[in-house]
Formats: C-alpha cells, sequence, structure tokens
C-alpha cells in the first residue's frame, strides 16, 4: 500500500468522529490533536500497516492448503525483457543463419505478432553476441557476463520454455504479477499472503523493493480486490535512508504506549456502536501491529548486523544490499519479498535506441550478478535455501532477429514473448537441471511450454497452496490468481 493510501485509511472521518464522539459520551474532554499529530507522534506514517494483519492459519490456507515446499518467496524481476539468448539460452543455428532475412525465415503471422508499429520482415538473424560456457556438475550454460551465478547453477533450476501473452511492457508486467492482462488485479504475492498470512505479527507479509516506478504501476504490487492487509509494503534500503517512513518515534515508548490505550478504548466504544464497519477492526490491530514493528524493523533492515564477509559477499552496492535485506526479512517471517531491478526506464529493454544491446545487458548483468549469486549461497549456507523459492523472472525475452537498424542506431533485439527463459531455485525444486526448450532458432517454446499461469500454480504449489482452490469473491465471481488455466510444472518438483 502507498504511503499516501495508508495514511487516507486511517485518516478518513470515521476515526475523527469515533476520537471526538467517543471522549464525549464518556464525560470527558475531546483531547486536543489531530489525526496527524497521533500518527506521525506514534511513528505511524507508513501505517496503516494493515498489510501486517494477515492471521498465520486463514480461513483461506484451512481449506487451500497442502503440504508445502517452500515457506517464502524472493522474487527477482528484471524489468524491461532480458535476452534469453546474450543470459542462458545460447543457439549455435543462429551463427549459422546469421544476417539471413527475418521473412525468409518466418511466416507473416509469426512476425506479425510482435509489434503492431513495427515490420520485421527485413530484420536480420543475430546470433548471442557474447560467448557462452557450460558450468557446474549439470553443464548449465551461462553467458559470460554472469561470472558469479555462472558458480551455483547446481542449486538453480531453468526453465527453458516460458510464454506469455504480450510483448508489451505494460501488459507482459501485469501478466507476470497478477495472471491477468489488464490492471486492477491482486498480485502474486498477495494472493500468497492471502492465502497463508505472514509467520512475524510485527512485520509485513509482503514487502517490495524497487529502483524506480515501472511501467505496469501499483499493478504489479497492488493487492487490488483482496483485503487491504494482503498489500505490498515499500521498503528503501538505500544508503543513509530510513527503510520505512515515520518508523522512528518523536515519543518515548511509555508515552506512545498510553495513546494506542486511549485510542484503543475510543475505537472499542466507536466498534461496539457500528459492527458492520468491519474496517475498524484493521485500524485497531494495524495500530498495535505497527507499535511493535518500531521495535522488530528497524533492526532488521540494519545491514550493520551482518558479518563484515557477509557484507562483502553480497556487495556495497544498492541491489547487493537489496538481495542481503530480502534474505534477512524471510528470516524474520515475511512471506513474500520482490526486487524490481531496472523499473525506472525498464533498463533490461535492450533496443538499438536505448544504448543497445550489448551495453544494456553487460551494464545490467554487472548490477545483478554478484548479489544474486551471494543471495542463493547465502541462503544455503544459512539452511535457508531449503525453506526459500528464489524466482528470477522478467516479462518477456527478445527476439532471435535484431531490430532493423536506422542510421547510426546500434544492435538492440525486439521484444518477444513466444519462448524465453527464466530459473528459480530452492524451495523444493530438483536443482541443477534445465526444463523445456525453444526450437533450435529460439523462435517458440516447443518441447514443455510453461506460461504464466503454470509457473503461478507452481509456486503456489510449493507454497502449499492449490491454485484451483485458492479464491476470492468479488462482483459476484470467485477469482483467482491462474483464472481459468494453469498446470503445475510436477516435472521441476524434487
Amino acid at each position: 500500500m502507498s504511503i499516501d493510501s495508508q495514511r487516507s485509511l486511517l485518516s478518513n472521518r470515521s476515526v475523527a468522529e469515533s476520537l471526538r464522539d467517543s471522549a464525549s459520551s464518556c464525560g470527558a474532554t475531546p483531547p486536543q490533536f489531530n489525526r496527524r499529530d497521533i500518527l506521525q507522534g506514534l511513528g505511524l506514517g507508513s501505517v496503516a500497516f494493515s498489510n501486517l494483519l494477515a492471521n498465520p492459519t486463514s480461513a483461506v490456507a484451512d481449506t487451500a492448503h497442502r503440504k508445502p515446499r517452500a515457506k517464502n518467496v524472493i522474487f527477482l524481476f528484471m524489468v524491461g525483457g532480458a535476452s534469453q539468448l546474450e543470459t542462458f539460452d545460447p543457439k549455435p543455428e543462429l551463427h549459422r543463419r546469421a544476417g539471413k532475412l527475418a521473412g525468409d525465415i518466418f511466416s507473416a503471422e509469426e512476425l506479425a505478432g510482435f509489434n503492431p508499429e513495427k515490420t520485421f520482415d527485413h530484420c536480420r538473424i543475430l546470433p548471442p553476441i557474447f560467448s557462452f560456457k557450460q558450468h557446474g556438475q549439470c553443464g548449465a550454460w551461462v553467458s559470460e557476463i554472469f561470472p558469479e551465478l555462472s558458480k551455483v547453477v547446481d542449486d538453480i533450476t531453468f526453465i527453458k520454455s516460458m510464454r506469455t501473452d504480450s510483448p508489451i511492457h505494460v501488459v507482459g508486467e501485469v501478466l507476470m504479477h497478477t495472471g491477468y492482462p489488464r490492471k486492477g488485479h491482486p498480485s502474486l504475492g498477495s494472493w500468497v499472503t492471502h492465502g497463508l498470512g505472514t509467520e512475524n505479527q510485527n512485520m509485513p507479509g509482503f514487502v517490495v523493493m524497487a529502483d524506480g516506478r515501472s511501467v505496469g504501476g501499483r499493478a504489479v504490487y497492488d493487492s487490488a480486490y483482496l483485503p487491504g492487509v494482503n498489500q505490498a509494503t515499500l521498503a528503501d534500503v538505500a544508503a543513509g535512508r530510513e527503510p520505512l517512513e515515520y518508523l522512528k518515534s518523536a515519543h518515548d515508548r511509555s508515552n506512545q504506549q498510553q495513546q494506542i490505550e486511549l485510542m484503543q478504548r475510543l475505537n472499542a466504544i466507536h466498534e461496539a456502536r457500528h459492527p458492520a464497519q468491519s474496517d475498524l477492526k484493521a485500524r485497531i490491530a494495524a495500530l498495535e501491529t505497527a507499535f511493535d514493528m518500531q521495535a522488530s524493523a528497524p533492526e532488521i533492515f540494519d545491514l550493520s548486523r551482518e558479518s563484515a564477509e557477509t557484507r562483502q559477499l553480497y556487495g556495497d552496492t544498492d541491489f547487493g544490499r537489496k538481495c542481503l535485506t530480502a534474505r534477512r526479512l524471510v528470516e524474520n517471517g515475511v512471506r513474500f519479498v520482490e526486487i524490481l531491478d531496472g523499473a525506472k526506464g525498464r533498463e533490461w529493454d535492450a533496443h538499438g535506441n536505448r544504448g543497445g544491446l550489448e551495453q544494456n545487458h553487460r551494464k545490467n548483468a554487472k548490477r545483478t550478478d554478484r548479489g544474486i549469486a551471494a543471495l542463493i549461497q547465502d541462503l544455503k549456507r544459512t539452511g535457508l535455501l531449503d525453506e526459500t523459492l528464489v524466482v528470477w523472472a522478467t516479462e518477456f525475452g527478445r527476439t532471435p532477429f535484431e531490430e532493423e537498424r536506422k542510421e547510426r542506431s546500434v544492435l538492440g533485439r525486439g521484444h518477444h514473448h513466444y519462448g524465453f527463459t527464466m530459473w528459480m531455485a530452492g524451495g523444493g525444486l530438483k536443482p541443477g537441471i534445465s526444463y523445456g526448450a525453444t526450437d533450435e532458432l529460439g523462435m517458440h517454446a516447443i518441447q514443455n511450454p510453461v506460461s504464466h499461469h503454470d509457473l503461478h500454480a507452481t509456486i503456489l504449489h510449493l507454497l502449499g497452496l492449490d491454485h484451483e482452490q485458492l479464491t476470492y469473491r468479488h462482483n459476484s465471481r470467485d477469482f483467482r490468481l491462474t483464472d481459468v488455466y494453469g498446470e503445475v510444472v510436477h516435472d521441476i518438483i524434487a
């Protein structure tokens, strides 16, 4: 939930009326402070922390729960569309056909399915521009731009046959997060916390760390029609910044406790008068939880508590700090943590007019490689990898041909949703395998294709949730993350 939305939730008129009317009914003089004074005094600007209120065992979990393989998820989303051909899926046949026209190889229908504003008939086949080597006992192919990640491939499960329904950024982002092509549906993290709640009642169940606002906007972490308790809390772990606004209180704990007790008594009176107002219970619990969070959250977000060896493993970078924070969050009971990388400006969008494919992917891989590898190594050595599912995802891949170059433009690839690569690690998966495949040119997922619905169904399954049973009734219809689709990919589960 955004800061503005959270403030709006706790500062609506009914709360003000309850303070004034309830105080009068008790024969007391109404206290001389306003709503903003109360909230800021309590340190609750980034409250209502209503997303902290999910119970560890909800009614949904009771009906949809199955034996879990994982307890938590760390979702790493590379915004812009990372190229499978420059990362994890080299295609030798592209070298043999380099320079040939796409229109001579692919049908008009295939080439018409990418971008309605562009034509690709005269684009030329482009082989992978980076060198690849096999790594680990599993022999996974990894690009030269991921030297650190190549060291942990035996812990990774590659899915090389991903496909989705749209090559448009905003639609692709929303699909990968909500399962639907339109905004207005809950995100994956919201569904997970709705089904399982949070293990730590003093922390959010769903935390997002982003380096900007992507074109998908709030839709990628919004709870939509699910209860507000399932919405994400946005955290900022940049050096020298407070992770959450107003986390520190202007008053001592004793004074805060007295203020909380007063507000709870007044709210209880109001609740008795208006039992149909379900939001009031959420507000009451939110104040209690946020009060407790002031003591626990600063410690969890404090990376100086880690050893120098661990901090060096992740590296002193913005992305490295996010990855280390993600590990600290899941070990402290946060159910779902997402890192949106390259959100501002779609950094992984490797068009020729956006810096070029080579410069783009070298820069992005250098920024993220060390942190991701460190996260897997750290989770494994602390025993958390077995119960934490790490997902590396993107909205789609890139085309096997370059975009038609204009004067002075550099090499670039277009959007490609017919077949691309993602990977997962830990959380009950078979490590060190590659599942599925695209054709020899990397155009279509032809072996064991996996849709975004299948991916979502599999993630829920690993968490012990049945994607067909995890539903929420809205506007007289039962909605679910996978809509009416989705099959669990059992072949990648250990």
